[in-house]
């Protein structure tokens, strides 16, 4: 079974760990009681790098390799497995101080994250010291203030040159070519070495920070690391050797073995701290770069998508650098022709002078634009000519690009084609207009002929109750005896009198309740008595065709603020209504309900419905239905529209429902529109 990539890694990491942990204590110089420059970093790394149920396993193998390490190299064994516990403890405060904010993440990206590397190096190295000093001092082994300084600096010097192999970093490839890669890695092992070896140049060593610092400035974070790496290698086996430059240095001589080391880890601390922050602001301005780079691009990707929309760019001069393909859609120009030149030539002089006035400016368009550009200043309607002279409406907004802490670097326009827009609108004011005249005509039109109704009806009243009156007359024999035939005609004229009177009464009726000049009375009354009252005039008719009343009205009164008189016309011609269209033997049913603070009026009947086609046109003058116009059944059609007119009037809602061969409901509720109040009527 093959071994997953992670698998591989530890088992590397394991086997480097081993190796150079054995050479580093084995070949340290002699009398060095510190564990020589055991690799502290590739232990913390493992730590680091493993799952976080991996950890206790990982840390245990820690401490077996660097016991089996230390011990073999011929330091006492209580000695080792002290040193093996503080290597292990120093590796684990690394990791829990990196895991503090990343989690199984840690990264390399900004300056927290390089602060927050630091003290993770720093804390675990101080931990390994402080360990080591204490079992130097319990032990006997060597002396522990020169051990703890030692340690301290070479596994600070460890973890911050090996750690950041095992943390996240932003991939980005490097700005130099082949040619220039290979030429930094040959300076750079050529200074090493002319420093490093017998007999070399120590004076070279200053070349190798510049070196890191160009790798760090031109190649990838990744081969800045590794060329640290390289350097720190070199240096630290040819120092394990007995070949470092600082070895001349008499001072450090004379203090003892385990100060030997510390120039040589302080110079390798000077390239990581140089060379790690150095690559990583590189990398990080590179992918800041990058990220601009494809802001620009999906901007001008944006720019050049809205080819409904006009986006012009100027300098801050006012001279367009900008111009987009919705700009030369609308305006007709094409980018070349406008590039360097002002958007006054968009304007005319009478446009300007108008716009100017609007913001109160001088009609220079420096003023006009200052003051579209100025805060709290919205789209503004203006009127661009196009190359070939026609006149567009566009709704444009100006906005200031700013640059860095507010510096005013430019303009941007934006402009949306609302000419369409606009033409309909002065299209639709144009018709609601003509339609305010027609309506105000047919206004003036509907009231000439109510006037002409109510005075022709008034002028009728007159001589058709003398008629009336002379029939009269005649029918009683005041003017001598009649036939049989002639008293069946005055009879009929008689009949056909009244019903002109009537009609006459229902137009003069509607006329005074419609005309908004005439005010209703406004008394208590009591709906139980219009009830009643109604029933008793209409039930009088009934005996012949064999029709029921019933009149159902709660026991307390039912009071609302009305006219009384026109109260009980409305009931009555609901219930004549009623009585009109019920055929004999029907039941017609006048009922009082209260919902409430919302009293009602029913009117129901058995008789032959209303079709649901013409139920709309009920309360429509001079509306007849099919039914009583085939069966001839006599009326105005005014009825149900004087009850109509009335019910609004005592601010109620009159409604119908009706089901052809069911009957009919009519039911006229107060209160619904709130204009008479519905006082309580205690018990």
């Amino acid at each position: 079974m093959a071994r997953s990539p992670h698998a591989r890694v530890v088992g590397l990491l394991v086997l480097l760990i081993a190796v150079l942990g054995y050479f580093a204590v084995r070949s340290s110089a002699d009398g060095t009681h510190a564990a020589g420059m055991w690799p502290v970093g590739l232990a913390s790394g493992l730590l680091v790098h493993v799952a976080r149920e991996h950890l206790a396993l990982a840390a245990a193998g820690v401490l077996v390799l660097a016991f089996v390490t230390i011990d073999l190299a011929g330091y006492p064994t209580e000695v080792a497995a002290g040193y093996a516990v503080g290597i292990v403890l120093e590796g684990l405060v690394t990791q829990h101080v990196l895991g503090v904010r990343w989690g199984e993440r840690r990264r390399l990206s900004d300056d927290l994250d390089m602060g927050r590397y630091t003290v993770a190096a720093v804390l675990g190295a101080a931990t390994g010291a402080t360990l080591f000093l204490t079992i130097s001092a319990a032990s006997g082994f060597g002396d522990p203030v020169k051990v703890g300084l030692a340690t301290f600096i070479v596994h600070f010097a460890s973890q911050l040159t090996l750690l950041a192999f095992f943390m996240e970093e932003v991939r980005l490839p490097g700005a130099g070519g082949s040619a220039e890669r290979l030429v930094r890695w040959a300076l750079t092992l050529a200074a090493t070495l002319l420093a490093f070896v017998p007999g070399g140049l120590p004076s070279v060593l200053f070349f190798i920070l510049p070196l890191l610092g160009w790798t760090a400035l031109r190649a990838s974070m990744r081969e800045a690391l590794w060329q640290l790496l390289t350097v720190a290698v070199i240096a630290n086996t040819m120092a394990q050797l007995g070949h470092s430059p600082f070895e001349a240095l008499q001072v450090i001589r004379d203090r003892g073995p385990e100060l030997r080391v510390i120039p040589q880890q302080m110079f390798m601390l000077g390239c990581a701290l140089v060379c790690i922050p150095f690559a990583m602001a590189v990398n990080r301005q590179r992918q800041g770069s990058i990220e601009a780079a494809n802001e620009r691009e999906r901007l001008r990707r944006i720019v050049e998508g809205a080819t409904g929309m006009a986006i012009i760019e100027t300098d801050v001069r006012g001279l367009i650098t900008l111009f987009n393909p919705g700009a030369e859609a609308i305006l007709g120009y094409g980018e070349g022709e406008v590039l360097g030149h002002s958007p006054e030539m968009f304007h005319d002089r009478t446009e300007m002078v108008r716009q100017a006035e609007l913001l109160g400016v001088p009609a220079e368009l420096v003023h006009v634009g200052l003051a579209l550009s100025g805060p709290g200043t919205g789209p503004q309607d203006w009127s661009y000519v196009r190359k070939d002279g026609e006149v567009r409406s566009v709704s444009m907004s100006l906005a200031p690009i700013e640059a860095h802490r507010g510096t005013v670097v430019g303009y941007l326009i934006t402009a949306e084609d609302i000419t369409q827009r606009v033409r309909t609108h002065d299209a639709l004011e144009a018709a609601l207009v003509t339609e305010r005249r027609a309506v105000a005509h047919l206004t003036e039109v509907d009231r000439t002929k109510d006037a002409f109704v109510s005075s022709v009806s008034h002028e009728l009243r007159t001589p058709i109750t003398n008629i009336v009156g002379y029939l009269e007359l005649l029918m009683d024999g005041a003017y001598g005896d009649t036939t049989g035939s002639q008293d069946e005609a005055l009879g009929r004229i008689d009949a056909n009198s009244h019903r002109l009177l009537e009609l006459i009464d229902d137009l003069l009726t509607l006329s005074s309740i419609e005309s908004l000049d005439v005010e209703l009375t406004q008394e208590p009354v009591d709906l139980r008595e219009v009830i009643r009252r109604t029933g008793a005039r209409v039930g009088s008719d009934l005996a012949d065709r064999r029709q029921r009343l019933d009149v159902l009205v709660p026991s307390e009164p039912v009071v609302v603020l009305g006219d009384e008189g026109h109260l009980e016309r409305m009931v009555s011609n609901l219930a004549t209504n009623a009585v009109k269209f019920t055929p004999d033997g029907g039941t017609i049913v006048l009922r009082l309900r209260t919902d409430g603070e919302r009293p009602a009026i029913e009117v129901q009947d058995t008789g032959v419905g209303i079709p649901q086609e013409e139920q709309p046109l009920l309360f429509n003058r001079f509306f007849r239905s099919t039914y009583a116009q085939t069966e001839a059944i006599k009326g105005s059609g005014l009825g149900l529209s004087i009850a109509r007119s009335i019910a609004q009037r005592h601010g109620a809602r009159i409604s119908a429902t009706s089901m052809p061969g069911h009957g009919s409901v009519f039911t006229v509720t107060f209160g619904e529109t709130g204009t008479v109040p519905v006082p309580r009527v205690p018990s």
